[in-house]
């Protein structure tokens, strides 16, 4: 079937949007950038500036009204996902959201909860479709006694936002739980099902660099360590069985069995969820299903959870196994 023509804008034009979703979209010859929205004009204008043809603004109804779009990607800041979300929908229009679904609970259920969300609206959660979590949960579900997942980076040092919202704690709702943790809790989630939340501890209330957060998966105990603030690189999800580790090491794209063999993914999976939304819409051929909203909403319950039972801790939270 030959891929259908899609018109294609966005909102949010910082990092997540120029490193991820824009380049998806432009290998796609089905899709057709039509207009950007951001805060800051010249931004937008600086990234289309050997397009003139695409409309430029600061105002997503303009945008709907004036390029007619088919999808809209919406890549702003935490606490500015709601509005444009469900302008595109009460417009027909298909959206790919980021992770988290929104700032607050309460935004998130608006979002899962419009009519149109379950047929038109994808999220950005791309670790469910890992080309090795299959395989490591076909290996590692047998006889798990218990799993650790340590998500580290060096945050802002390697990765700045144009504008400083990732400190706000209105704009971004959360700290590293809820910016770093969906990732994480879906895959967890897809792998062992839903989790009961037994105890969370953070570095500092508002917005947390470092967390540690302990859940049970009908009495399979997981612990999830995040520190967004790290000297070094992992992303690795550890089950311990009576036969020994099974390591689904997601940075590197390996799965390390107990057993001692190694099996190896390249590609980009991060671009999993982009791809699936795009892939969707043009009618192209796709492995994967659209994540939902209320995928999103259920990954965000758990982490409200969390917060409600999370204590400050002062002493630097352990990052180890």
């Amino acid at each position: 079937m030959t891929p259908q023509r899609i018109r294609y804008a966005a909102t949010g034009c910082g990092r997540v949007f120029q490193r991820y979703h824009l380049p998806c979209a432009d290998e796609r010859d089905a899709m057709e950038l039509v207009g950007l929205v951001d805060t800051d004009v010249e931004r937008a204008r600086s990234l289309t500036a050997d397009r003139p043809q695409v409309w430029t603004g600061t105002s997503v109804e303009r945008l709907i009204h004036e390029t007619r779009p088919d999808l809209i990607s919406v890549c702003t800041p935490n606490d500015a996902h709601a509005e444009p979300v469900l302008a595109a929908l009460d417009a027909g229009i298909a959206v790919l959201c980021e992770k988290p679904l929104a700032a607050t609970v309460d935004e998130a259920r608006r979002m899962a909860a419009h009519p149109a969300a379950g047929k038109l609206l994808g999220v950005n959660m791309p670790f469910r479709f890992h080309p090795l979590l299959t395989a490591f949960a076909d290996a590692a579900r047998p006889g798990a006694q218990r799993v650790d997942f340590s998500f580290a980076t060096p945050g802002n040092r390697v990765w700045r936002a144009f504008t400083p919202w990732y400190g706000d704690a209105r704009r971004a709702g959360g700290g590293a739980l809820l910016d770093l943790g969906p990732h994480a809790l879906d895959l967890l989630m897809t792998v062992f099902g839903a989790p009961d939340v037994e105890a969370c501890e953070v570095d500092r209330p508002g917005v947390e660099e470092r967390v540690r957060l302990d859940l049970s998966f009908q009495g399979l105990p997981a612990t999830l360590r995040i520190d967004r603030a790290a000297r070094r690189l992992e992303t690795s999800v550890t089950v311990t069985t009576a036969d020994g580790d099974h390591v689904l090491d997601l940075r590197r794209g390996e799965l390390r069995r107990a057993d001692g063999t190694v099996e190896t993914a390249g590609g980009r999976p991060e671009l999993a969820a982009i791809s699936a939304c795009f892939d969707l819409a043009t009618g192209a051929p796709t492995p994967h299903p659209r994540v939902t909203a209320q995928d999103a909403l259920d990954v965000q319950l758990v982490v409200e959870a969390a917060y409600r039972s999370a204590e400050t801790v002062t002493e630097p939270l352990p990052q180890g196994g």
